[in-house]
């Protein structure tokens, strides 16, 4: 064989040997191209299917929260200021999902959101409980409320039955005690007893000697004041009292406590007035000489004096007596 038919199959089997290589060279570089599409379309599939989930998840979250919602606008409040949280999260993730790159940690975040809505929703379940406790309270403070307002009418209602009960029995104390009042005075006046004979003497103070009468005013120490009983037969055998007032000229009662004067009623008027000294003695409807002193510490003064004798709140007698 001639040499330039040597030389031209070297080429033909160089020419081929080149083509093999140039075709595997390719089979290599499309099946490289081919396995970074498959990749690829494999992490769009992830995006979708994470995008997917995200949206899933965040329209089952706002469902599972409006859900909860009631008539408390407090607690409404809560739960739209949770919605709203949610809505920036979704958002920062959907952000995030804009690129392959960012997947897992997309992933982390929605993990978050998930646990974050169950913590919301526990937290608005606390919340309805602690409402709902709070409700049954108040309805139990309502009912104590009624249940006093009721026992307070009750009472009420008793308290003005028996003020009225009151009132009534107060009136018919009052017209018992008038008649009472009354029939004492009547009785006091049926049993007064009359004295006559009533005379005022004066005297002088004398140490170690017996008192001697006098006529000046200046003179006088004491005065004593004499009476004879009447027989009245209403009149009970007992204790008697008698009240000497002593009237100055000026028109003044003569009345010191330290020397026993005091006050009585006037049963003629109701008014009381004061007495200067008084005799108490045993009576048996009988006619007695019955006596009683004064003393005036401060002196007495020249005049006529008026003498008036009560016996139970009645004048029963009188006299006069004039001092120089």
């Amino acid at each position: 064989m001639s040499s330039s038919n040597q030389n031209v199959k070297a080429l033909v089997i160089i020419a081929i040997l080149g083509l093999f290589g140039l075709n595997v060279y390719q089979f290599v570089n499309n099946s490289n191209l081919q396995k970074d599409n498959l990749a690829k379309e494999n992490e769009l599939v992830q995006l979708e299917d994470a995008k997917a989930k995200l949206d899933k998840d965040y329209q089952q979250a706002i469902s599972d929260l409006n859900d909860m919602k009631t008539n408390n606008e407090e607690l409404n409040k809560v739960i739209d200021s949770q919605k709203e949280e949610l809505r920036i999260q979704k958002d920062k993730i959907s952000g995030l999902l804009r690129d392959s790159k960012n997947l897992s940690i997309a992933r982390k975040e929605m993990d978050a959101m998930k646990t974050k809505t169950q913590q919301y929703i526990a937290e608005i379940n606390r919340l309805k409980s602690e409402n709902e406790q709070l409700t049954e309270q108040n309805t139990n403070l309502q009912k104590d409320k009624e249940s006093l307002t009721q026992d307070l009418q009750s009472k009420s209602s008793e308290n003005q039955k028996l003020n009225e009960a009151k009132a009534n029995l107060s009136a018919e104390n009052e017209n018992i005690n008038k008649e009472k009042d009354q029939l004492s005075r009547r009785y006091n006046r049926a049993t007064a007893i009359q004295v006559s004979k009533v005379d005022a003497e004066a005297y002088q103070e004398r140490e170690g000697k017996k008192p001697k009468g006098v006529s000046k005013a200046a003179e006088t120490d004491f005065l004593e004041i004499c009476f004879k009983t009447g027989v009245n037969k209403n009149t009970e055998a007992g204790s008697e009292k008698f009240h000497i007032r002593i009237i100055s000229p000026t028109g003044e009662t003569q009345s010191i406590e330290s020397e026993g004067s005091g006050v009585i009623r006037n049963d003629i008027n109701g008014e009381m007035i004061k007495f200067s000294t008084m005799v108490t003695t045993p009576y048996a409807n009988d006619e007695k000489k019955i006596c009683g002193k004064f003393k005036n510490p401060g002196g007495f003064s020249p005049g006529v004096y008026q003498i008036e004798v009560f016996n139970k709140g009645y004048l029963v007698g009188t006299g006069t007596k004039k001092l120089k």
